[in-house]
């Protein structure tokens, strides 16, 4: 019951500014699951790493950065790779090719993990970031 009051606590605190809890019989069975609420999308899985028992929640929100963390039983959390919504630049095309490429890079391993993990739903921001869709209209036949 420790273990869960403090992953329960933890997550709550990231989310209290929408009251967003876990549900109780997530917590009670270990069970992953989704949250949507408040234009949040959450989803979670509980784990353990060497005997210790944690919860990942990505949580992907329209008006702000993507979260990925990993809360243990201790309550401490532990930031873990999540998709860039913004990428460097340069002047130069070179450099801003390699920048483009290492963001893109970044964005599908990410998404692979996540899937890997299952968290397999993604916001349209997500799938753009990704490059899992193209931002520019695909032509039409005329």
């Amino acid at each position: 019951k420790v273990v869960l009051s403090r992953i329960a606590a933890a997550f709550a605190s990231d989310f209290a500014g929408w009251r967003i809890t876990l549900p109780a019989e997530a917590l009670s069975q270990r069970a992953a699951g989704v949250i949507q609420d408040q234009g949040w999308l959450i989803q979670y899985r509980f784990g353990r790493e060497r005997g210790v028992e944690y919860l990942d929640y990505y949580a992907a929100h329209r008006m702000t950065d993507d979260t990925h963390l990993r809360i243990y039983a201790t309550g401490r959390g532990k930031m873990l790779p999540s998709v860039c919504s913004m990428r460097l630049s340069s002047a130069d095309p070179a450099e801003d090719r390699r920048l483009e490429a290492a963001y893109q890079r970044h964005n599908r391993r990410v998404a692979r993990q996540l899937v890997a993990k299952g968290f397999d739903r993604f916001t349209m921001n997500m799938m753009l970031h990704a490059g899992l869709v193209s931002e520019k209209p695909e032509p039409t036949g005329s």
